[in-house]
Order: C-alpha cells, then structure tokens, then sequence
C-alpha cells in the first residue's frame, strides 16, 4: 500500500478546504505515476484511517475526483483510478495556426482601431489617475457583502433581478447625489452600469442609433470613450481644450456648419489635461445645447476630488431644458476592481437603457449593489472619501514639489485643482516610449504617451496610488532612467506651446 499520510499533506490553517486539498493530493499521485490506470484506490472508510479525518470529508473528496474523472466507482467492487485521465496535452500556437481571418466555416474580424493598452501591474506607477485602494473601505465592505449573501431566506438576492439595478442602491443613490452634486432626481432617473465604460456604451447606443450621428468631443481627450462613439457608428469631430476646458466657441462654428448629435465632456477634470470647465463656458454649453439641440454627455468621473474650494457642481445640476446625460462611477473612488458606475437621465429614456443592456449583460451583481447601498446609507463611503481627499491633496502637493525640483529640467505641468493625475508635458528631446521601456525595466510604470496625444509628447502622471515615500523612490527612478537613457541632453530649448 501507498503511504498515503507522506504523499497527501495537508494544511488544516489553509483557507482551501481539506477535502480539495485531498483531492489535488490524489491527483498528484496519480500524475506522478505512482498510481496507474485502472488500480485500485483506498475505500473511503480507510482513507479516512490513514489521513487522519473524518469519513465524511474523504467522501467528498471522492466525490471530487469523481466529478473531475480522475476515478470511477464500481458497485459491490470498489474505487479505481480511471482508465481514460482527463489530462491536457500541451500545444504552442502560431500566428499561421489562427488568423486573423479564419478559412475554415466562419470568419471574424476585430477592427485594428479598437486595440487599447493593456492592463498593468507594477509595484509603482505613474498611472492614468487610479485610487489607492490601501485606503478604501475593503473590511466594511467586504462585511457588508458578506452578510447580504447569507441572507439567502430571502431568494431573490441570488436570483435575476433588476436591469436597472439594486432598487435600494438607486434610491440611495438618487439622494446622496441630490445632496452632493446638486442634482434632482428619482431612483426612476438611474440605472446601475458595471463602470463608467456601460454607461458610455449603453449611451452611445441610444444617442447615436442614426448611423449619420455626429459627435463632439475635445482633442486631447478620452480614446475609450471616442472607441465607443465609433464602434456606435458615430462620426467623431474634435474641438481645442485650453486652461479653461473645452472650446465653446470651435463648438458652436461646427454647429453652424452641421447637425450634431451629441457632446462628450469632462468637465470637472478634463480628461487628460485635468483643467476645469469654466463657469462662463459651462452656462454657453448648456445654452448651445438648446439653441442646437443636442445632448451632452457629462463623464464625471472623479468629482470627489477637489483640493480648492468646493468642487464645481455638475452641469447636470443646471440642466433645466434636460438635456444633460450624467456618468459617474464608483470605481474610480473606491477601486477599479469594483465593476459598479451609474447613468443619469429622463426616465423615459432610462426605461428604455435595459433592452440595450440585456444584449450584453443580464444585470449587475446584485449583492455587490447592496452592499454599495449599505455603506451609502451609514455615511461609511462618505467618510472614506474625506480621509482619502485629504491623503491625495497631501500626495499632490509633495509629488508636485518633487517633480518640480528634481525633473523641473525635463518636463513641465501646472499643479491640478483636482483629480489623481497630473498632465506632464516631457522635453521634445525626451522619447517618451524609449523612456517608458527603461522605467518598466525598473518595475515602475509610466506610459509611452501613445494613448493620450502622442504629437504633444505629454501623459498623465497618477500620484494617487503611491504614498509619499513611494513617490520619492518612483521620481528618483525616472530621474535616474532619465539621465541614463538620455546622457546628451541638455535643459532649456523648448518649444513654443
């Protein structure tokens, strides 16, 4: 017989359960060959002897095997190893074993303007302006979480529920928004998206269903947003962005020109220069929205944080004629991997979002939802907010006061009002995708510049996830992959803006 006890071991602290640890142990037997195909395997009443647990607990392993059909059970004769194993064989791919466009029954095509850069983990980073998530209130939510799942009595927590949303999580959410930004509105005028990204998708949809639709958004500005606009069938114009945001006058020349459909705006902070819409701007929007009836996508993403004075309400908040779809989102606040945003309109329009969201995406998660309401309603996000504005305000300041005395000679930036990032225009003579290999070498992030305006040799430079003596560390890095990646340069000699 096998010593079992030496070739299964298990860790009773581990938070995998025994019986699956059993089950790999098993499996691990058999694939080191000391178990053959067809032989016979410890009943359960002595697996259990020879382990050391309990019956019940070999039991399911069995069972577990059984289901993964590395064992078959044979009435009156016992357990044995099974004669086919569901083992893998490995294979490597070529480009020319897939392409792009298969030969075979069907064909498939991804167009090449869709490609966008991919997901990153480094242990620092000049991001594109995410939260710290150190800060955020994982425990109470992970409490809250928790206690809304085990309240299985009531079933429909773990069954379909609404395509607009946690009908709690709305109503809350109606009123922390009429508190916080102004706004009037019912749990009727929301819907529940997973992120700002549905939200931009499931407006798109609506807005530009004419396949002449025009939109208007800022050049430099958000490429998802423009990707989503595009994929819609939407043609995309583009007006300047200066130190007061978006350009209304450029707007209101194409305007005369043509019909539009549609506006897509960052106004609080603009998306990616991080300038603010002034207040004149802001009221000649609106009006232009009137006067050429078009609707105004309002992508407020990261409104809760302002360092100044009180941060400037939405444009929703003005919208008397109705005109203004809001966006706002919970995973740029709290964490990206918190799939959980939210869209603001008439409610005829909302009730009709589902039949678009549906095709994509039967709900959102219903237990995440009520969870997000909890810690609405007991103030718990509200409060994490006002310590995390604080830290960031802190982190803004002293990586603006380091960028600016150890690199004043390669780039410049003006200190943001708000948001997670600054906007970093590098030297000319800098290559900022050459500069972005050598700092990746490095295990820090920092981007090539190719998402944002390529012919501005500018990026956003997040200061939000790194805490002060991380950013002390990341800055001397790029100082120092700076200098050695570029030893001929030499300060001064920059362009006119």
């Amino acid at each position: 017989m096998l010593p079992w006890k030496s070739l299964i071991s298990l860790d009773r602290q581990s938070p995998k359960s025994v019986f699956l640890q059993i089950a790999e142990g098993v499996i691990n037997v058999i694939r080191s060959g000391h178990l053959q195909a067809g032989e016979r395997l410890p009943g359960s009443r002595q697996m259990a002897q020879l382990l050391d647990i309990n019956r019940k607990t070999a039991l399911l392993a069995y069972d577990e095997l059984l289901a993964q059909g590395w064992i078959i059970s044979r009435a009156s004769r016992g357990t044995f190893v099974a004669d086919s194993l569901p083992i893998l064989q490995s294979r490597s791919w070529s480009g020319e074993e897939f392409p792009r466009r298969a030969a075979g029954d069907f064909s498939w095509e991804i167009p090449d303007y869709l490609t966008q850069p991919l997901a990153f983990s480094y242990p620092m980073a000049f991001d594109d302006g995410l939260p710290d998530i150190r800060l955020a209130p994982i425990e109470e939510l992970a409490r809250a979480y928790s206690r809304n799942l085990r309240n299985l009595w009531d079933h429909r927590r773990l069954s379909y529920g609404d395509a607009l949303g946690h009908p709690h999580l709305r109503e809350v959410l109606a009123r922390e928004l009429n508190n916080t930004r102004g706004l009037n509105i019912t749990p009727d005028h929301l819907i529940i998206t997973r992120g700002s990204q549905m939200a931009i998708f499931l407006a798109a949809r609506v807005v530009l269903s004419d396949k002449q639709s025009t939109v208007v958004m800022t050049d430099p500005g958000y490429r998802t947003a423009g990707l989503n606009f595009r994929y819609a069938g939407g043609r995309i114009l583009t007006v300047p962005v200066d130190e007061e945001g978006l350009v209304v006058t450029e707007l209101e020349k194409i305007c005369k020109r043509q019909s539009i459909q549609l506006v897509y705006v960052t106004p609080h902070h603009h998306y990616p220069t991080t300038v603010m819409l002034s207040p004149q701007r802001r009221m000649e929007l609106l009006q232009l929205a009137d006067v050429y009836d078009f609707a105004i996508l309002e992508d407020d993403y990261d409104y809760d944080f302002h360092y100044g004075n009180s941060p400037v309400l939405p444009l929703a908040s003005g919208d008397h004629q109705k005109r203004v779809l809001y966006i706002g989102s919970f995973s740029k606040n709290i964490s990206p991997a918190i799939r959980m945003g939210y869209l603001v309109g008439p409610p005829d329009l909302i009730r009709e979002l589902p039949k678009i969201r549906r095709l994509i995406d039967r709900q959102g998660d219903v237990t995440m939802e009520a969870a997000i309401a909890e810690l609405l309603e007991e103030g718990i996000i509200r409060r994490y907010l006002k310590k995390a504005l604080r830290q960031y305000r802190q982190r803004r300041d002293a990586g603006c006061d380091r960028l600016q005395t150890e690199l004043g000679d390669y780039l410049k930036f003006d200190k943001p009002a708000g948001g997670l990032a600054i906007w970093a225009k590098f030297h000319p003579d800098i290559d900022l995708p050459a500069l972005s290999e050598v700092m990746l070498r490095q295990q820090v992030y920092l981007s090539n510049g190719k998402f944002y305006a390529p012919e501005e040799n500018a990026i956003r430079m997040g200061f939000a996830c790194m805490s002060e003596t991380e950013m002390v560390r990341a800055i001397t890095i790029l100082k120092e992959s700076i200098q050695s990646a570029f030893p001929t340069f030499v300060p001064g000699n920059w362009k006119k803006d």
